[in-house]
């Protein structure tokens, strides 16, 4: 968490000293909706939640690399067991995503994509209802590949994108992977 710290500080510092205009960054809310693919589990069922975190972005022409740091709460249901199952997952995240201005209306609104890593630190993983004697048993190291397309209007900044987990998460013989989408919306500061 520190070293999540001290790269916002870095980067904040780094934005200031800029005066051309190649660094933004700013605060992000957004909304989820999000699935745990189990080995195990059946009629997943996508729930929602939010993220709430900031982003930091480099232009270079028409090419961009944003790195976002933001809080995830999710959740999503499952049966087992026959039984109907609700999981609550919260996570830190960071991004690392390379971008491209695809089509520019005027200087201050283009259509972009991106693609990149993600890395997701599980805070809590916890099943509500259901069967009692399912217990969570999970790794917190998540990394996690992001696709998305997205619009800036004026300092408004508005993505939608798709989360795939790469890592099995569960530490049982079963395998579990995080799936989501989430919605943004930010406002550029600088």
């Amino acid at each position: 968490m520190k070293q999540i710290l001290l790269l916002l500080v870095v980067f904040a510092v780094i934005s200031n000293a800029n005066a051309q205009k190649i660094f933004t960054f700013g605060p992000m809310v957004g909304y989820t909706t999000s699935t745990l693919d189990n080995s195990t589990f059946t009629n997943n069922s996508a729930g929602s939640g939010y993220a709430l975190g900031g982003f930091l972005r480099f232009d270079i022409k028409k090419w961009y690399l944003q790195p976002n740091v933001y809080y995830l709460s999710s959740s999503s249901s499952f049966d087992h067991n026959q039984s109907t199952t609700d999981a609550h997952l919260k996570s830190v995240n960071a991004d690392l995503l390379l971008g491209y201005r695809i089509f520019k209306f005027t200087d201050l609104t283009y259509i972009r994509v991106f693609a990149g890593p993600s890395y997701s630190n599980i805070n809590s993983l916890k099943y509500k209802n259901g069967d009692p004697t399912l217990n969570p048993n999970y790794s917190s190291d998540n990394v996690l590949l992001n696709v998305g397309a997205g619009i800036d209007v004026w300092k408004f900044t508005f993505d939608l994108k798709y989360q795939r987990g790469l890592t099995d998460i569960d530490n049982t013989s079963n395998s579990m992977h995080t799936n989501a989408f989430l919605i943004t919306a930010g406002f550029k500061i600088l």
